[in-house]
């Protein structure tokens, strides 16, 4: 009897904290929602209304029509998607390369790589900035793509390096003995085996380009290059915060993280786990 009210008791615990941290989670973009849905005179009253008097949509209109939101999120898409794309290729072959094969000082630039990405990205500034300046890489999409595809690159070797570890080597003695090379055997074999892990890494990637924020407020000047991240930043004036179009902008900022989530969910949870056991 005793053991079963510890158990209903600890249950009942487990559930209201993670019904705490799930609370904790959605508020804010609860709360978002309600912000976009009024106008400014009823978000500065006093005291504040939880859910909108005059419900509105205008927000919505002023950040897809009157305000170059649109451009933003095509820069972002655009920027995000090469990266991406660059990053996930980079860190796969590099991966499958400390996992593979054998060459001098294979365990230190594994390291490496993991301190490297120790190190805060303030650090790199200064010298990033003149080396920018000096290869015409500086105000340009090209130098963000570049760079934003090298962010993410620790995890994403480190993540791969484990689930390459993990794939039987009878798989590549099978293959070599039908005559494929190394190149045939990780396009043909390796990566259709390792799709959940490439989905893993592929939305991490993506999402630290998608949100990323400090780099391209150093290394972009022209308005009609910006990204997403500063374009956010642009509804802070010098006459006051307009949140309710911060907030409808953020709403839609919001959607392709979600749809990514929804479409790979999955894939990056069985990555994500299978990468972390077979590391």
């Amino acid at each position: 009897m005793k053991n079963n009210r510890k158990y209903y008791i600890f249950s009942a615990l487990r559930m209201l904290i993670l019904a705490l941290i799930l609370f904790m989670a959605l508020f804010p973009l609860f709360w978002m929602v309600l912000t976009s849905s009024k106008n400014m005179t009823e978000l500065l009253k006093i005291p504040a209304t939880i859910l909108p008097e005059n419900f509105t949509l205008e927000a919505y209109r002023t950040v897809w029509v009157d305000k170059p939101f649109v451009t933003y999120i095509s820069n972002s898409l655009k920027i995000s998607i090469v990266a991406t794309f660059l990053g996930m290729v980079v860190s796969c072959m590099a991966a499958y390369g400390f996992a593979k094969f054998r060459f001098p000082f294979k365990k230190t630039l594994l390291m490496f790589v993991l301190v490297a990405q120790m190190f805060p990205s303030t650090s790199i500034i200064i010298p990033l900035f003149s080396i920018y300046k000096s290869y015409g890489l500086y105000d340009s999409h090209l130098g963000l793509m570049l760079l934003y595809a090298t962010i993410s690159l620790a995890f994403s070797i480190w993540m791969m390096y484990g689930y390459f570890k993990g794939v039987p080597r009878e798989l590549e003695e099978a293959a070599r003995i039908d005559g494929g090379g190394a190149l045939k055997i990780f396009v043909n074999i390796i990566l259709p085996i390792s799709k959940p892990g490439i989905a893993a890494v592929g939305v991490y990637a993506f999402m630290c380009s998608w949100n990323e924020y400090l780099y391209s407020l150093i290394l972009l000047t022209t308005d009609t290059k910006y990204t997403i991240s500063l374009g956010l930043s642009r509804f802070i004036t010098e006459f006051g915060t307009y949140w309710n179009e911060m907030g409808a902008a953020s709403i839609v900022v919001t959607i392709p993280t979600l749809l990514i989530f929804m479409l790979l969910g999955k894939n990056l949870i069985a990555g994500l786990t299978a990468g972390a056991v077979k590391g």
